[in-house]
């Protein structure tokens, strides 16, 4: 009976630090998107620089080649920026939302996984079985 009680034991504790190691990793994926949530256009990666407008219109200038036949308008940069940065900002808070609900998910499975387990390593430590 004693060798039971210790296995139970000892798969409780690894369960427990699974459940620890878990919580960790799922709470960084949380705040960092609850960082790119809170300034979207900074979040992620892009090609495109979409800090400035100026910045993007450079950026554009720069891909036209000298041979290219058509050069936008200053209208139709700035209306390619606009959309541009939508997009993004759109795709950081979909993307930050989806992260925080699975991130939120898998913390609360591992807490109760965690408090399960620990009562079931307490109960096999003091009572002896």
């Amino acid at each position: 009976m004693e060798k039971k009680r210790r296995l139970i034991q000892v798969y409780a504790i690894i369960v427990n630090v699974v459940a620890v190691i878990t919580f960790i990793i799922a709470a960084t994926s949380f705040i960092s998107s609850m960082i790119d949530r809170a300034d979207p256009l900074y979040g992620g990666w892009s090609k495109a620089d979409l800090s400035s407008f100026e910045k993007y219109k450079m950026d554009v200038l720069k891909s036209t080649t000298k041979e290219a036949a058509y050069v936008p308008t200053d209208e139709e940069i700035r209306g390619m920026y606009e959309a541009a940065k939508t997009f993004k900002i759109n795709e950081i808070l979909h993307r930050s939302y989806r992260d925080m609900v699975v991130s939120g998910v898998i913390i609360a499975v591992a807490l109760i996984l965690f408090g399960v387990h620990w009562s079931i390593m307490k109960k096999y430590e003091s009572s002896g079985g």
